[in-house]
């Protein structure tokens, strides 16, 4: 199993569910056809937080997804070689436990959002 990890806001997430899709990007940009849901690796979670979350306040999870499942569903996924980049080409299903396999609430502390001390990859 291959894991790569998305911030997103609570409330999106949450309403994700009824849908059964999650269609945010990246913070302010929903995902389009042809565009793509930006992710990354173990390594590159506390980089997003910084520069892109930095100074946000709204409640934050860590999606942990298993890219191994997403790609068998049909949804493509990309990992440049080298990067922390992940690029997945298509919604996530929010309420496939094969393919979200945690959500994990993140904290801020006085410096900023902080990234989990242990994840899975």
């Amino acid at each position: 199993m291959h894991r790569a990890f998305h911030v997103a806001i609570a409330d999106d997430w949450e309403m994700s569910l009824g849908l059964g899709e999650y269609e945010a990007a990246t913070r302010g940009l929903a995902y389009e056809p042809g565009g793509f849901i930006r992710a990354t690796t173990r390594d590159g979670v506390q980089g997003v937080l910084d520069s892109k979350y930095q100074d946000l306040m709204l409640p934050l999870i860590l999606v942990c997804i298993d890219t191994d499942a997403l790609a068998a569903s049909g949804v493509p996924v990309d990992h440049e070689a080298g990067s922390t980049t992940v690029r997945i080409d298509g919604p996530l299903p929010s309420g496939d436990p094969e393919v979200i396999r945690e959500l994990i609430p993140l904290h801020r502390s006085q410096q900023g959002w902080l990234a989990p001390a242990r994840l899975d990859e």
